[in-house]
């Protein structure tokens, strides 16, 4: 049996024309890629790598110069299979004179939800992104953090196979950040697959269970979040009190840092930490703290992208 991938994308190729001298500038060269139904899938890149003009060529919202994009098997070109998607831009635009309910009563009836069932849906998208109280608020009169919330109640209202979020943690604050993510591990829960463009790399390292990295517009690999892992040396962090004049007798450290009466130690490799440690030890100096930290995706994402 063949299995379906939620997104196939084929050789996909964009370019714009430059208004001066109308040559074609190349901005994604030849891009190949498959999500697989129910992960989550982190789309990155620095600014101007071509992330969201490849979202905006998924959605059939660009053209692109060439190749075939597929959702769940159909070609996207085709509306149906676009139904099945639950899309947040990265910068929401919704009509200012319009109230929150309008707003998601308008998307949801553009979904698809039947009018019987539509009042259901548009509270319990409220209620799921937390702004129940605000449905009678305009829409200009939100907050850019409030506005987001509602970018999301609309892309989850007719609950999606396939949800796609460009940059979803934009404008928001801590909670706000901690309430996004936790909406999305419960969608992920239910077998949605998430496809997601961010640069806030801790949450997607948390989230996603593949990452694709694009930098100027070429796609650099598809990496998973253990293999990452796996593949970067650890460091070994030493925190100590009242550790300041002994700072030149202990083992030279990678990176050092001060702070009030605490001295903070990383060292590459664990030969110098243990030494540093025996030395803490011998000289009744106090260990606050002792740790190794592996590798993540931050220093993946940063290696490949400044050093190839």
């Amino acid at each position: 049996m063949t299995k379906i991938n939620a997104i196939t994308i084929n050789n996909l190729s964009y370019g714009y024309r430059s208004n001066w001298t109308l040559r074609k500038i190349k901005t994604l060269h030849n891009i190949n890629l498959s999500v697989t139904v129910g992960e989550a899938f982190g789309f990155l890149g620095p600014n101007g790598s071509g992330k969201t003009t490849t979202i905006k060529c998924l959605l059939n919202l660009i053209k692109p110069l060439n190749g075939e994009i597929k959702i769940f098997a159909e070609n996207s070109l085709n509306t149906k299979a676009r139904a099945v998607v639950g899309y947040l831009p990265e910068q929401p635009y919704f009509y200012d004179q319009l109230t929150v309910q309008e707003t998601l009563e308008l998307y949801g009836t553009l979904a698809g939800i039947h009018k019987s069932q539509l009042a259901e849906a548009v509270n319990e998208a409220l209620n799921t992104v937390g702004i129940e109280g605000r449905k009678n608020s305009n829409m200009r009169s939100l907050s850019k953090g409030l506005t987001q919330r509602v970018g999301l109640a609309q892309a989850i209202i007719a609950k999606p196979k396939l949800l796609i979020l460009d940059e979803p943690f934009s404008g928001l604050d801590p909670i706000g950040r901690k309430e996004f993510f936790d909406i999305f591990v419960s969608f992920k829960k239910l077998g949605t697959t998430i496809f997601m463009s961010s640069h806030v790399l801790s949450d997607v390292e948390a989230l996603c269970d593949r990452v694709s990295i694009l930098v100027k517009g070429h796609l650099k690999g598809v990496f998973s979040i253990d293999e990452i892992r796996r593949s970067l040396s650890g460091s070994y962090e030493l925190i100590l009190r009242d550790a300041e004049n002994h700072i030149e007798k202990l083992p030279t450290a990678n990176e050092q840092i001060i702070s009030n009466q605490f001295l903070r130690l990383k060292y590459h490799h664990e030969e110098d930490a243990r030494m540093a440690m025996l030395y803490a030890l011998n000289n009744n100096i106090k260990i606050e703290e002792y740790g190794v930290a592996h590798g993540g995706l931050e220093e993946f994402f940063v290696n490949l992208v400044k050093n190839g």
